[in-house]
């Protein structure tokens, strides 16, 4: 029963009419998916979809623009493998596992293979993680295995650069059943690998931009826009679902949320957003002036709100939308296996106790750091917690100490325990 699928053929089809489909028949599609969903998170997901089409938001111009846009290949696998298989039947096969080992596993993995990369961002989660010994093919496609046994269907594929290892293409082939999403600064894309990418369809896109020409390069490098521009565009011009994703700072801020950045992004084919605030770890420990400021914090809701009423593109803010995950995600809808194997609560939390190399998968979800982790979301159920390192550093610190986990990132227990400490004064 988990593996029920319908023809890829089908699904791209279907899809495809949703593109240019009346409103009306719009919602006739949702009400038929309506009826796989199996608990309440889907249901207000379905709801929210329903009051979108309604009052004719711009995000669902926006996902009729990307389905018209992406190839039949793109279009058969988004229903497939990241609707189905990632999120309806997934839920159901993660809850067997539940009820089987009394602990859930994750919607999504997270892998960083490696943290090489053609580029020394500032501020990048991976500037001060160990470089050497890192994750082989092998061990990238045993996780990704033992995941799906679990029900977890949903791939991060992050960094490092992405496609710095040329086999990632290999592992895509040997999962035409798993709903990929990549990061990437997009530079190493060819037009023989973004061909390629069309072809398997099942990898969605992100290319790292932050904010403006002059915000991109000063923090990755002069060249690092216009080329992402570029790539962007070829990747939409072949099919491939495409988006970008965007480390807020303190500098950018404006910027990020501006009706003229968010338009060019569109314009170069961008179908989706993500955005994420500078929080203390990997080089960005070195200065905590990267991060937003409290009150550009507080601002955050209202410019995400105004942007997805002027912008038709799926708008995902991290901070802004807690709700839709019911909090802080890390070691409960997501974990995180490093470039060596370390098994972490989420790619901003670098903090780890268990490793893929020493313990199977099953025992590291099973343990007191993970455990500890979920109480601290139980504990503070509210939408806005959305991320523990931002807004409960002491609660991180104190679950850290309490299970000796280790820093996996240089630096972040040092800042952590700053953000506690003003956060106590």
């Amino acid at each position: 029963m988990f593996d029920l699928s319908i023809p890829d053929s089908l699904s791209s089809k279907i899809l495809g009419f949703a593109s240019n489909l009346s409103d009306k028949n719009l919602l006739r599609i949702v009400d038929t998916v309506a009826k796989l969903t199996s608990i309440e998170w889907h249901d207000k997901g379905i709801d929210a979809m329903r009051t979108f089409i309604a009052e004719k938001h711009p995000a669902i111009a926006g996902v009729k623009r990307a389905l018209g846009k992406v190839n039949p290949k793109v279009r058969g696998k988004l229903f497939n493998n990241y609707v189905l298989r990632g999120v309806l039947l997934g839920y159901k096969k993660r809850l067997a596992f539940y009820n089987e080992y009394n602990v859930a596993p994750p919607g999504n993995l997270m892998i960083s293979p490696t943290t090489s990369c053609n580029l020394r961002c500032y501020g990048c989660y991976a500037g001060t993680h160990i470089r050497s010994d890192e994750l082989t093919q092998a061990e990238v496609e045993m996780m990704i295995e033992e995941a799906g046994k679990a029900g977890t269907n949903l791939v991060t594929w992050l960094g490092g650069e992405s496609f710095i290892r040329p086999w990632i293409f290999e592992v895509l082939e040997k999962f035409p059943h798993v709903g990929f999403q990549i990061f990437t600064n997009g530079l190493l894309l060819d037009d023989e690998k973004i061909a390629r990418l069309a072809e398997l369809g099942n990898a969605m896109i992100a290319i790292g931009i932050d904010g403006p020409e002059e915000f991109t390069d000063g923090r990755k490098g002069k060249g690092a826009y216009r080329g992402a521009l570029e790539v962007m565009r070829k990747l939409s011009d072949a099919g491939v679902l495409v988006g970008y994703s965007t480390m807020v700072s303190r500098q950018n801020f404006d910027a990020i949320y501006s009706d003229e950045f968010i338009g060019t992004m569109i314009d170069h084919g961008a179908s989706f957003a993500w955005c994420a605030i500078a929080i203390p770890q990997g080089k960005a420990c070195k200065d905590l002036q990267i991060m937003p400021t409290d009150e550009q914090k507080a601002m955050i809701p209202e410019k995400v709100r105004q942007a997805r009423r002027n912008n038709e593109i799926v708008f995902i803010d991290f901070y802004a939308d807690a709700k839709i995950t019911e909090g802080c995600g890390a070691g409960r809808i997501s974990i995180h296996v490093n470039n060596v194997g370390d098994v972490e609560p989420c790619v901003f939390f670098p903090f780890a106790v268990d490793n893929i190399r020493q313990k199977p998968f099953l025992d590291i979800l099973k343990s007191e750091f993970f455990q500890d982790i979920r109480k601290v979301h139980k504990k503070y159920p509210g939408e806005l917690n959305t991320c523990m390192m931002a807004t409960k550093p002491q609660e991180v610190l104190r679950v850290v100490q309490a299970n000796n986990a280790r820093e996996t990132s240089e630096g972040t227990l040092e800042q952590v325990t700053a953000l506690a400490e003003k956060k106590a004064s």
